[in-house]
């Protein structure tokens, strides 16, 4: 073989392998998304908060893969407890920012339980969600439950949806594509009972008014006629 027919080989097995290195790069660093995750807070004054979220993967995985949850500081707001409730193994303890766990193989979803302790005054919750990326498509749920007789006064994040729970506790409802590391839901203790009974006062005020200037206007009529 001549010098000028093995230098166009070289070049030719090294444009191949080029162009499959990539993809098998690609292909060995794929890794699942989270398609779906269910999040479910009680919030309780003078008592732990208890969160429990349910997350799903894309696909099920082909072997034991290490995961990370993730744990964004908040000042006045403790995490307590942190418990693999199903499909996760090995949760270690909370390491600073995060805490890290084993997914089994097969694994297509699991739960994680956390307890909350805040200060009098604080209304944000960290979420311990996994180092995991979220498809775009995914469907995020989250419900919260305000403590007794409580409702919604102030900022929240993300935006809720108010309703009402079997036993008069206000729940709040979430539905999205991202999933938030700080659920915020700042409540106050304004009643039902005091909502009614300002919008009846006010309305019979106005109603007061709108008949008083009528006999009003109705008199002034009634004199420039005589």
């Amino acid at each position: 073989m001549t010098r000028r027919t093995v230098i166009p080989v070289v070049f030719a097995v090294g444009a191949m392998l080029g162009i499959a290195s990539p993809a098998a790069a690609q292909e060995e660093s794929a890794t699942t998304t989270l398609t779906r995750a269910d999040v479910s807070v009680t919030m309780n004054d003078g008592a732990d908060d208890v969160l429990r979220a349910t997350y799903e993967l894309g696909e099920p995985t082909t072997e034991a893969t290490p995961v990370t949850l993730l744990l964004l500081p908040r000042d006045n707001a403790e995490i307590t407890e942190l418990t693999a409730v199903s499909g996760l193994t090995e949760l270690g303890p909370t390491n600073g920012i995060r805490a890290d766990a084993t997914l089994p193989a097969g694994t297509s979803e699991y739960t994680v339980e956390q307890r909350v302790r805040r200060a009098d005054g604080e209304h944000g919750l960290p979420l311990a969600i996994p180092d995991i990326a979220t498809a775009r498509t995914a469907n995020v749920n989250i419900e919260i439950t305000l403590p007794p007789g409580m409702r919604l006064t102030g900022d929240s994040l993300p935006s809720y949806n108010s309703g009402t729970s079997d036993d008069d506790r206000t729940v709040l409802h979430h539905r999205g594509h991202s999933l938030p590391s700080v659920l915020v839901a700042e409540y106050g203790n304004t009643s039902r009972a005091s909502i009614g009974f300002w919008s009846s006062t006010v309305g019979l005020v106005l109603v007061t008014v709108v008949i008083i200037a009528w006999a009003y206007h109705s008199f002034r009529k009634e004199r420039v006629r005589r």
